[in-house]
């Protein structure tokens, strides 16, 4: 039996995975119940700016491809990312945070690293780069994201805030299977297949920078004092 591209890029990013994901700080007191409200609203004020910008650089890949069936794959994820960022607000709000001011804090090198990648695979390097992070992070929500919502039920800060955990745990079952033959029709050019599993190495590690942000930006006054937008 032959073995997909996806597939074989699944068994050359696991190493990646398994080294800054699964056996990150953020995780692990996630399930061992030592999670605390600042340190998740850290997470979510990341990931808030990473899922506001998930839309324009998916749409810019449709509009600098020369594929239509590609044009399309981009498009119909952008239009399924849309709003996602509304839920990170209400996860705030949920929570007893003033999202007009606290999303006004600048991201983290994580978030600021994935977005960056994004734009430039979109406009100026190879827009389909971009399935290898759909490949990442779809993977992550499709896994980590229903773990993640069901420890979350042990906190009692978390349990009316919880809406974008409990949407991706859902919706990227099916995102990954969608990416899943995105990755495996592009692969059909050695070049596409390099430039999407570096991605989606490059955004594993991301992530996990995304976690230590969180952790870190969470646990310190110093967050409160952050540079802001504009």
């Amino acid at each position: 039996m032959t073995t997909s591209a996806y597939a074989r890029a699944e068994a050359e990013t696991a190493p990646v995975l398994a080294e800054y994901i699964e056996t990150h700080p953020f995780i692990a007191c996630i399930l061992e119940g030592t999670l605390t409200k600042p340190v998740y609203a850290a997470y979510l004020r990341e990931t808030y700016h990473l899922v506001t910008q998930t839309p324009y650089f998916l749409s810019a890949a449709a509009s600098h491809s020369d594929r239509e069936w590609l044009q399309d794959w981009f498009l119909d994820l952008a239009r399924d990312e849309r709003h996602h960022n509304r839920l990170c607000v209400r996860d705030l709000e949920k929570l007893g945070i003033a999202p007009d001011e606290y999303l006004g804090i600048i991201p983290g090198l994580g978030t600021w690293t994935m977005v960056g990648q994004n734009h430039y695979l979109a406009r100026a390097a190879n827009p389909i780069g971009i399935i290898g992070f759909a490949a990442a992070t779809e993977g992550l929500g499709a896994t980590l994201a229903p773990k993640a919502a069901e420890a979350m039920r042990q906190y009692e800060f978390a349990k009316d805030a919880l809406s974008f955990l409990k949407v991706h745990s859902t919706e990227d079952q099916e995102h990954i299977e969608v990416v899943r033959k995105g990755f495996d029709r592009c692969a059909e050019s050695s070049e596409a297949y390099t430039v999407m599993v570096a991605a989606w190495k490059y955004t594993l590690r991301a992530y996990a920078q995304l976690f230590t942000d969180a952790l870190e930006r969470g646990g310190s006054d110093r967050a409160a004092t952050a540079p802001r937008v504009g």
